[in-house]
């Protein structure tokens, strides 16, 4: 039994280093990036899996025919992360550009049958607005979903193949995160790190290794053995990001 890590960036961690009993999806926003981790997912194979997505933080439409080689050579693990920033004027001063890069990245992950993972910061009310077509995916994973549990639960009933996955901020006791971890279906729901941001304070840098005690704390709010978690958050993670053709 592996602990899942749905959501990190190896290519940033200073002296990453494979921990055996850790899958881990790494998302990636360069060439640089996404050619060191697939490198790394052909050396441990079935322990790292590589997504490249072109951020809202850095909504580059240059990155798109890269992307788009990646998906039809069959590459990917998912499309992602991709999305809305609002969280700073600076970000939302972006949104032309972000939405041209979405449409780019919600079209591509159709086309090809890619799951979709979700970066959202204050733009919850973006997300919704494509329902539609996120509902064709064949899974949307929402990284540290920044949702309420009501809100989860609407995307679920609209038919959208949806995962939430979440991190430090139950250990910081974001309530809407506690909330869905208490309320949600256990099978769609994911952890994550984030490394090496995501971090609590006085903390300079999230490790990897940062992932037990996510667990530790899933398994508090759910109320169930730490133990309870593994298979059922492990099939989730090989459900969406294992390619049907392997």
């Amino acid at each position: 039994m592996n602990y899942i890590d749905a959501h990190m960036h190896i290519a940033d961690c200073k002296e990453w280093q494979l921990l055996p009993d850790v899958v881990q999806c790494s998302s990636c926003h360069t060439e640089q990036e996404f050619l060191f981790v697939e490198s790394l997912s052909q050396k441990y194979p079935n322990h790292v899996f590589p997504t490249f997505g072109i951020h809202p933080q850095n909504p580059d439409v240059t990155l798109f025919p890269l992307l788009e080689k990646l998906a039809e050579e069959q590459r990917l693990s998912a499309v992602g992360e991709a999305g809305f920033d609002f969280f700073t004027p600076e970000f939302a001063a972006m949104w032309d550009m972000q939405r041209e890069v979405w449409h780019l990245q919600l079209e591509l992950a159709q086309r090809y049958q890619l799951p979709l993972v979700i970066h959202c910061r204050r733009a919850m009310d973006k997300i919704f607005l494509y329902c539609k077509e996120l509902k064709k995916l064949p899974a949307v994973v929402f990284h540290g979903f920044p949702g309420s549990c009501q809100e989860a639960q609407n995307i679920l009933q609209r038919g959208i193949e949806g995962y939430f996955s979440f991190g430090k901020e139950l250990l910081r006791g974001r309530k809407n995160s506690i909330r869905c971890v208490q309320e949600l279906p256990l099978e769609r729901l994911l952890t994550e790190t984030d490394a090496p941001y995501q971090t609590l304070r006085n903390q300079e840098a999230t490790p990897p290794q940062d992932i037990r005690l996510v667990y530790q704390e899933f398994a508090k709010i759910r109320d169930i053995p730490e133990a309870a978690l593994k298979n059922p958050l492990e099939a989730n993670f090989q459900r969406i990001f294992t390619r049907k053709d392997t």
